[in-house]
């Protein structure tokens, strides 16, 4: 089965469950902190598997597959935040460019600061403080994974290159001929970056990248679908509200209908 890649509602998302999380392969650009409370949380991050005891946590960063393995029983409790790196503004490094050497963080390296912050954050507080639970708690994060610049061979980097580049320009048309010649590689090199990096062709990530930016829009004021889907880089309105939907799961409509609410990031 090939990972989803998952788009989210809102730029802050905080979930306390009283179980073990079951959840299939995914990837999303955002960064992704679990801590485990009580009993234990198995998770695999970029093809590794761990077991997260009481105490230990993991930071997933953008573009990471990553699958949590438990049962959903109950008897455990993880805290789950998800947040988009922009978020932060100029607090940190562009979040988007580093990487840990190591995705966990452990019980001994957890300090009561951070425990405090980790516990007292909760989804049913109001936007600004788990905003700001979260700024501390990434904070002391980064300074325990110490993470590094990615592109570190030549593969790798122009593997970061060509993806940087379609984060940056999704709203332009973008071909994999126009990607072979913009980096001197051949096309079918391009689609292997898709099928091994993102589990998808190209189409479909820059579909879903536009969706994405499009429902942003929608959630920062009164802007026309036409001119959303122009600024998006949708072709036509049909398109967009194809893609749109098979993406939400909702019609244009619905989504600025129903799920406007959601601008402040205060619920799911």
């Amino acid at each position: 089965m090939l990972p989803k890649y998952e788009i989210r509602k809102s730029d802050l998302t905080v979930k306390r469950n009283d179980y073990d999380l079951l959840f299939e392969e995914h990837i999303h650009k955002y960064i992704e902190i679990v801590y485990v409370l009580k009993g234990n949380q198995k998770i695999t991050i970029d093809g590794e598997e761990y077991n997260l005891g009481a105490g230990c946590g993991a930071a997933i960063f953008p573009e990471i597959i990553h699958s949590y393995n438990g049962n959903r029983q109950k008897g455990s409790e993880v805290v789950i935040i998800i947040c988009a790196p922009n978020l932060f503004g100029a607090l940190f490094p562009n979040l988007n460019n580093f990487r840990p050497d190591s995705p966990l963080f452990c019980a001994d390296e957890v300090d009561e600061q951070l425990r405090y912050a980790l516990c007292a954050i909760r989804p049913e507080t109001e936007f600004h403080l788990k905003f700001s639970w979260t700024c501390v708690i990434m904070s002391y994060i980064l300074d325990i994974m110490k993470p590094r610049k990615r592109g570190s061979s030549p593969v790798s980097d122009m593997t970061y290159k060509i993806i940087k580049y379609i984060e940056e320009n999704f709203t332009e048309e973008i071909s994999r001929a126009d990607l072979a010649k913009r980096f001197n590689v051949s096309e079918c090199y391009v689609s292997k970056i898709f099928s091994d990096k993102l589990r998808m062709n190209l189409r479909s990530y820059l579909g879903l990248l536009r969706a994405e930016y499009a429902a942003s829009l929608i959630r920062c004021g009164d802007i026309p679908f036409t001119e959303i889907c122009r600024l998006s880089g949708f072709g036509s309105i049909r398109t967009f509200n194809r893609i749109f939907k098979a993406a939400y799961g909702i019609s244009l409509k619905e989504y600025k209908n129903n799920i406007i609410k959601f601008i402040s990031g205060e619920k799911e």
